[in-house]
Order: C-alpha cells, then sequence, then structure tokens
C-alpha cells in the first residue's frame, strides 16, 4: 500500500476567532465603497429537507453512491496543443469553446477551429487561476481570475463578450477581496484554485506563501479555503480554516468538497472539507506533488508528479471514507490540471503542452 488513509482519525474541531470559519473577510461595513461587481447567476438553493410524509420517517435524499474498487482512465482526444505555458482551464456556459490562462493573457480556443488560440485579454499580474459560473449573464460572461498581482493574490471579476470582436474583453477588474492573499516570491505556495461549488458559490484555495505560521493565523488569507458570494451581495468567507500548505485542487463528490493539498516534501494530501470546522485528512501520497482534483463517477482524480507523472484515482465510497486504496491507472508528462468536461465520466487533462480529454470509470 503506497500511501495511507486517514479518515476518522482526526477530529473536528471548533474554531473561534476574529476570522474563524464562516466569519466575513474584510471589512463588510465598507463593501459599498466598492465598485459592484458584473451581476452573475443567483446562487442555487440549498435542497430543502424532505417533507413528512414524502418518504419513509427520517428518511433523507441518498447521496452519492460508492465507486467501484477498480477503474481506469483512456485518452479519448487531444483538444487544444502548444499550451506549455498555460496554468489553467475554464469551459464556457453551453459551449465547448474554452478560456485558457497562461502568463497574464486569456486565451480563447474555438472548438469549431481547433488548434487555434487566440488572445481575449490580459490582467494585471501572473495568472494562477481561472472560474467560469456555469450560466452566462446576457450578452457576456463573468470570468473570475486569480492572479499574482503587486500587493500578493488578486481575486477579480471580468467581463468576457463572446460576440463583440472589436472588443471582447472588459477593461477595469472588479476585486471580490477587500485585501490581498499573501504569496511567497513569484506566487509560489500561493494556492490559486478557483471552482464554483454546486450551490452556485466562488471557492478559493490558497497557500501558506511559505510561512506555515500565516496558515495557522485565523486573521490572515493564507492557507485557507474561501467562500466568495459572486455577486458580491455579501462578504466573502472562511469555509475551510486549515491550515493549508497549498491547495492545488477542489472537487464535489455530490455536495461534499474535497480538497488536495502539497504539503511539505513533495507529497499530497486529501481533505474531506467540512464547512465551517477543520478539514479531515483522509488519504496521503508522499513524493506525489498533486496538479488538480477532479471528480467523475464515484471517484477523485489527481493529476501528480513532475516530468514522470501520473493520473491517481481514489475511489469513493459515497461518504467521507475509500473503497479501496488509491492507485495510478495513467501515465502523465508533466501533469499541470485537471478540469470537467461536458459529458459523463469525462475529463480534460492539461499535460506537457496539450489538453487532452479524458474518459474515466
Amino acid at each position: 500500500m503506497r500511501g495511507w488513509h486517514l479518515a476518522g482519525r482526526v477530529a473536528a474541531l471548533a474554531v473561534t476567532g476574529a476570522l474563524a470559519a464562516g466569519c466575513a473577510v474584510g471589512p463588510a461595513a465598507d463593501r459599498a465603497r466598492q465598485e459592484a461587481p458584473p451581476a452573475l447567476p443567483a446562487p442555487t438553493d440549498v435542497p430543502a429537507p424532505p417533507v413528512p410524509g414524502d418518504g419513509a420517517p427520517g428518511e433523507t435524499a441518498p447521496g452519492p453512491s460508492p465507486a467501484p474498487a477498480t477503474g481506469d482512465a483512456t485518452e479519448t482526444g487531444t483538444e487544444a496543443t502548444g499550451l506549455g505555458t498555460a496554468c489553467c482551464v475554464a469551459g464556457l456556459p453551453d459551449s465547448e469553446d474554452l478560456l485558457v490562462g497562461a502568463g497574464d493573457t486569456v486565451l480563447l480556443h474555438d472548438a469549431d477551429a481547433p488548434g487555434e488560440l487566440a488572445e481575449v485579454g490580459t490582467v494585471p499580474g501572473r495568472l494562477l487561476g481561472l472560474a467560469v459560473p456555469p450560466r452566462a449573464t446576457g450578452s457576456y460572461v463573468n470570468v473570475v481570475a486569480y492572479y499574482a498581482g503587486p500587493a500578493g493574490g488578486e481575486i477579480a471579476s471580468f467581463r468576457f463578450y463572446p460576440d463583440r470582436a472589436w472588443q471582447s474583453w472588459g477593461g477595469t477588474p472588479v476585486p471580490l477581496l477587500d485585501d490581498p492573499i499573501p504569496l511567497a516570491g513569484g506566487g509560489e505556495r500561493g494556492g490559486g484554485v478557483l471552482a464554483f461549488g454546486p450551490d452556485g458559490m466562488l471557492y478559493a484555495g490558497t497557500g501558506d506563501a511559505g510561512d506555515p505560521a500565516l496558515a495557522a493565523d485565523e486573521t490572515s488569507l493564507a492557507g485557507k479555503i474561501l467562500r466568495i458570494d459572486p455577486n458580491g451581495s455579501q462578504p466573502p468567507v472562511m469555509h475551510s480554516p486549515g491550515a493549508y500548505t497549498d491547495v492545488r485542487g477542489l472537487a464535489w463528490d455530490g455536495d461534499r468538497m474535497w480538497a488536495v493539498d502539497a504539503v511539505d516534501g513533495g507529497g499530497a494530501r486529501l481533505y474531506s472539507v467540512v464547512p465551517e470546522g477543520q478539514p479531515v485528512p483522509v488519504w496521503e501520497e508522499p513524493g506525489a506533488a498533486p496538479a488538480g482534483l477532479a471528480a467523475a463517477r464515484g471517484s477523485l482524480w489527481m493529476p501528480a508528479g513532475e516530468e514522470d507523472g501520473s493520473l491517481w484515482r481514489v475511489p469513493l465510497n459515497g461518504g467521507t471514507g475509500l473503497v479501496a486504496d488509491p492507485r495510478p491507472v495513467l501515465d502523465v508528462r508533466g501533469p499541470r490540471g485537471i478540469f470537467p468536461a461536458p459529458g459523463d465520466g469525462v475529463l480534460r487533462l492539461l499535460a506537457g503542452d496539450a489538453l487532452t480529454r479524458l474518459g474515466v470509470s
């Protein structure tokens, strides 16, 4: 057994303090002084509890089904090449088109013109992550970028107008955080993960900026998972206080959030994230630096390693445990990210200089 299981060994601890989990991040009372961010689709309502009489007494909605103990991943096609400097990918709503982040530039990959990448716009710093909500807003799409700015990590919203050939990229970014996120030199150990959750909220994973004391500090944005209202109508809150070293991936199995952290020494640690509580470590693999996380077919999928990397399959039991030991199922050269794709059991893998479509089971 190459890794080890930790489920059930760590009790969740209550967190208190000025910026404890669930508390507002930044001066909420002053948020009206900022430019209102572009309107985004309202977050999806949390499902209501079962109504008495609709089923057996005390019955709750079934959770995700356990994954088979074994499975596989197969490359089914190449979507784009020439992506040697890309960090991240985000699919556009109701489309096969993609936005690709590389350096300070956002590129459009047109699915109808394979191999072609067109510059859409730039951000004021080096990109660490991109996210797009599942639905467009009128004639534009809100694109959220996490980038290393002069003062630290910034998360801001930009407008992308797909039908405007003359000016497709909105000019001024609208900040979604009051304060910058601490980053080490060059943006290292800054996390950079952005993802929209099933509740319609935006989630961001940060790193400790090379200083574990920052991650342990409840007043710091370092080493945390933040929950951000993309409409800006509520101040951001600390969804998970960590302390994390360098959050590299977020994924959901049903409504349950999972996070993968790049720990000291180059290993990966998988957490079941407890909202407003301490994360529960479930599995660790030494020497496998993670490069993202995705969920499909009841399993988590984690690319890891450097030049000679692997795609790991982590079969979940429908709760916070595992059906079997995780194992590598595909050799991957230079993995840098894994992302959801339209279709059941379909993912996108960013590795080397290419974006590849995978079928997983």
